[in-house]
């Protein structure tokens, strides 16, 4: 089976916990495809590169890239206009390929992969 593809957007507690367990399920599972930060500094983006991921601080050029297809996109900020401009970006390129997990999926995800173990929340409302 192909692994899937995943572009992580924000690095805060949540989507650097995710980055990490993508990590430990290995490439042949999980591609991370890149991840996106506007805090240049993060330290977990320094990692990142050394492991080959690419970085981007917009999301906009991770998904305009052809030779970095995208499965699966995980939007850990939970800030509407990401959300909308996500949206609005798949559809005015004809991306009918990416998916746009809703947090409360993410949620899902992690209580299978982590069981007993709890997630940060850093926000109060799914988003949908």
């Amino acid at each position: 089976m192909k692994p899937v593809s995943v572009l992580l957007i924000g690095m805060g507690r949540v989507g650097s916990r995710f980055y990490e367990k993508f990590r430990e399920l290995g490439e042949n599972r999980v591609r991370i495809a890149g991840v996106c930060e506007i805090d240049s500094r993060h330290p977990l983006l320094q990692r990142a590169r050394e492991a080959g991921v690419p970085v981007y601080e917009d999301y906009r050029a991770a998904l305009t890239l052809p030779e970095h297809p995208v499965d699966i996109v995980l939007d850990t900020t939970n800030l509407p206009e990401v959300k909308n401009g996500l949206r609005h970006l798949l559809q005015e390129t004809g991306n009918h390929h990416t998916v746009l997990l809703p947090l409360v999926a993410s949620y899902l995800l992690w209580h299978m992969a982590s069981p007993g173990e709890d997630l940060p929340e850093d926000h109060a409302d799914p988003g949908y």
